[in-house]
């Protein structure tokens, strides 16, 4: 009877050879799902950015037409607009709370001895704002519920206000935030501050 040649080439893998694919392929993923997930935040971010400069527009435009700011985002014609996380943008129109020692003679050279110390420029405004603040009721058009910072400013460091007219910012992925900006639920935050001239995660800001 003829002897069929053996040939190891039809054997196909072995065991050992299977399983030193699977840990190349599982190291390979190892490496490129992380830089694949912090590409996709990255992307996220930018969007969320974009959005925020867009709404900020629609906001000043609102502005210049009805020299008021709008006391809702929906109110400019923005309020259906949600971030790269799926929750809609937090809003709060700072502008329209009323301010203590604005006109009246109260810190603004009205003649009770306070100067000039109540106006934008005096040493104390942050105070004001926070007094005035205190009690303010929301105008966020957030889904979820339980936002610490609704009805009040966001606020930086040393806990003065980071924006004079409105505050506008995104929740980022956790979908929590809280005043600080300090805080934990805050540092994935994308916000504008400064009255706009900073937008950006609010752990860099």
């Amino acid at each position: 009877m003829p002897r069929v040649p053996f040939d190891r080439r039809q054997q196909g893998f072995t065991i050992v050879e299977l399983a030193i694919v699977m840990v190349i392929v599982g190291a390979l993923a190892g490496l490129a799902i992380p830089t694949y997930l912090g590409y996709l935040d990255k992307a996220r971010i930018a969007r969320c950015i974009a959005e925020i400069r867009y709404i900020s527009r629609v906001v000043d435009s609102y502005k210049a037409a009805y020299d008021v700011f709008p006391d809702t985002l929906a109110e400019a014609g923005a309020g259906d607009i949600v971030d790269p996380w799926g929750n809609l943008y937090e809003y709060l129109n700072i502008a329209a709370l009323s301010l203590p020692g604005n006109g009246g003679g109260n810190g603004n050279g009205g003649g009770n001895g306070n100067g000039g110390g109540g106006g934008k420029n005096g040493a104390w405004q942050w105070i004001l704002l926070d007094e005035a603040y205190a009690g303010g009721s929301t105008n966020g058009n957030s889904k979820g519920s339980g936002n610490a910072s609704k009805g009040k400013p966001r606020k930086e460091r040393f806990l003065h206000p980071i924006n004079s007219d409105y505050d506008l910012y995104s929740m980022g992925k956790d979908g929590e935030s809280v005043e600080p900006l300090t805080a934990k639920k805050s540092h994935d935050d994308v916000i504008r501050a400064n009255d706009g001239s900073f937008v950006g995660l609010a752990v860099e800001f």
